[in-house]
């Protein structure tokens, strides 16, 4: 083994242990501490497949902590680096790169702002990012002696099992698709019976569905869009390549270029004369444009795959741009920690008072929002803090009313053990709490999203939230 190659071994492996000493732990905010307390509750097959199901996540969540427990689940995603950096290695290698290059690419995904952000916390983005790699490193895979009929079913099982993971396997892997629509013709159609194996985990969703009187259409439209033609809302369809609407929500959009910082950047703005490597960059492009004007706070979790495969095309184009002597190979290998350096080096003045960054309009108690969503490089235990204060003021058989954010700290610190005896409620569910005001009482995280509570209670505010009582 060359010293580059062990160099680039080494870049490889500290990044991955970086994850997993800047792990959440097991008490985390919004989703992320939704899908920790959902894995406990045994609960392994979706009882309807609705817009936030994950039937295969949650199949293997739940089999995760029910072998591991709560504190390894919480690392999962950090475990999951390993799989995900293996298949950018092969990937790589298929598409023109060298070992060592095929490391630094995936070192470049690593530690790329929404690969790694994802990787300290409890979610779906990275599980469901290994079955996209998969489909296209089968397709691409030029050792393989698979006949196409076989590579074709195991494309489309591969395609179900990412399908019943995220509906973004449909955005990603359409470049594939088209690609193998014009190479095989009918064959594709192999595709099928395979996309319905893989997708098995969603079907006894789809059957309690049909049960309650939805068509298969109606299911198919609502897991993608959240809605039905017999709906009243209009689900996330209006949210859909909102460009008019980048300008206003400019904040999730810098959040999601962050991911660009590095040697991505250049896959993503220099075309590939290789045909495979075309391949790669229409997917990644055609993510980009989907997250990039999808108007949703956390949009930068959607470019997750797209990521990924820029990282490959960027340390391939500045490989062919940089000379080949010593020095070029070391601005080469250092182009890995552009992300983590420039980072922690704004955050570093943004600390010191030198510069100012904008802050959420609806701020969290014990939450920093600069360092909770900017530099997942620095640990960020904000939702265990809160607990322990919390934990140490409210009473046991106390009410704690809360939006879906801090719900999530709440709920996942009950599941690992923590807060016990206080009853949660989310303030859009709030019925008549009167029996826990004449009691030990009532408490209100804060009053973002929660209107309808402040409305109908008098507030008195302590040191982290209020304290309800009857006007």
């Amino acid at each position: 083994m060359t010293q580059t190659l062990r160099m680039a071994l080494l870049l490889l492996a500290a990044a991955v242990v970086a994850s997993f000493v800047a792990s959440s732990g097991p008490i985390q905010w919004m989703d992320n501490g939704a899908f920790l307390a959902d894995a406990t509750q045994g609960h392994y097959l979706s009882e309807s497949l609705g817009p936030l199901e994950h039937p295969l996540y949650q199949f293997f969540n739940s089999l995760f902590y029910a072998l591991f427990g709560s504190w390894l689940l919480s690392l999962l995603n950090s475990i999951l680096l390993l799989p995900m950096a293996w298949l950018i290695y092969l990937l790589a290698l298929n598409v023109g790169a060298d070992r060592r290059l095929a490391l630094l690419a995936a070192t470049a995904a690593v530690l790329s702002h929404a690969v790694f952000w994802i990787s300290t916390k409890a979610e779906v983005y990275i599980f469901h990012s290994l079955f996209v790699l998969l489909a296209y490193w089968i397709h691409l895979d030029r050792q393989s002696h698979l006949s196409s009929l076989k590579k074709l079913f195991l494309i489309g099982l591969v395609t179900g099992l990412g399908a019943s993971v995220h509906q973004l396997t449909f955005v990603v892997l359409l470049p594939l698709y088209i690609q193998l629509l014009a190479r095989y013709k009918s064959r594709v159609l192999i595709t099928l019976p395979g996309f319905a194996l893989g997708f098995a985990l969603a079907w006894p969703a789809i059957a309690h569905d049909l049960g309650d009187g939805l068509n298969l259409i109606d299911i198919a439209r609502r897991y993608m869009t959240g809605t039905t033609a017999k709906a009243s809302t209009g689900g996330w369809q209006g949210s859909l390549f909102r460009f008019d609407d980048m300008w206003h929500e400019k904040n999730s959009v810098f959040l999601l270029l962050l991911s660009l910082l590095g040697p991505q950047l250049l896959g993503l703005i220099m075309f590939p004369g290789d045909s495979r490597q075309r391949l790669l960059w229409s997917a990644a492009a055609l993510n980009f444009v989907f997250a990039v004007s999808y108007n949703v706070t956390d949009r930068f979790t959607f470019f997750l795959p797209g990521v990924q495969l820029l990282c490959i095309l960027g340390i391939l184009r500045l490989h062919s741009l940089l000379p080949t002597d010593r020095q070029g190979s070391a601005l080469l290998h250092l182009s890995v920690l552009t992300s983590p350096v420039v980072l922690l080096l704004v955050y570093t003045l943004y600390s010191w008072g030198a510069i100012r960054l904008p802050s959420h309009t609806e701020p969290l108690p014990v939450r920093n929002d600069i360092h909770y969503f900017m530099v997942p490089y620095l640990p960020d235990r904000s939702a265990e803090n809160f607990i322990r204060a919390y934990a140490t003021t409210i009473p046991e058989g106390a009410l704690i009313l809360a939006d879906w954010t801090p719900m999530g700290a709440l709920r996942s610190a009950q599941a690992s053990g923590e807060l016990r005896g206080r009853s949660l409620l989310q303030c859009d569910e709030a019925g008549n709490i009167d029996p826990y005001l004449q009691g030990p009482g009532a408490w209100l995280v804060r009053t973002s999203y929660c209107a309808m509570v402040g409305e109908r209670y008098a507030l008195e505010q302590r040191a982290l939230g209020y304290v309800l009582h009857k006007k």
